[in-house]
């Protein structure tokens, strides 16, 4: 049985720390960029502010149908508009376990730590498997 103590795995504890700390900088500095291209009207909207407020209250369909605002992974191809860039930051902070997790994979790899990396490969496997949408629960 290999050895998988605290003590051991401090390297990969510090590395994992190391990339959540800065991963968050780069995602909070893109979210408030995207955010103050937003405010500034460097990047018009998809939805022009002035609009906004006649879309509040409708149902989802709705609001996508009568906006044709972007679902989906489809946010990606509108990033030039002004309402659509801060997801960006998003997408980077909610990445951040990915990649810890793809690093960490490698890392337990190279040290031939075999249940390691079989608990990361589950991980990474159903973290591609949600973020893929090949599953989709109907209600």
């Amino acid at each position: 049985m290999e050895d998988t103590s605290a003590f051991e795995n401090a390297s990969e504890q510090k590395l994992y720390a190391r990339i959540v700390y800065h991963t968050n900088h780069v995602g909070l500095f893109v979210l408030v960029a995207g955010f103050a291209l937003y405010l500034t009207g460097v990047l018009s909207p998809h939805v022009p502010l002035e609009d906004l407020p006649q879309y509040w209250s409708l149902p989802l369909n709705e609001y996508l149908e009568k906006t044709d605002a972007p679902t989906g992974w489809q946010w990606i191809s509108e990033l030039s508009y002004g309402d659509v860039a801060p997801l960006l930051g998003i997408a980077v902070l909610a990445s951040v376990t990915l990649l810890c997790y793809l690093v960490l994979f490698f890392q337990f790899l190279q040290r031939g730590a075999k249940s390691l990396v079989a608990i990361t490969a589950i991980e990474l496997f159903f973290m591609f498997l949600s973020a893929s949408n090949l599953i989709q629960i109907s209600h």
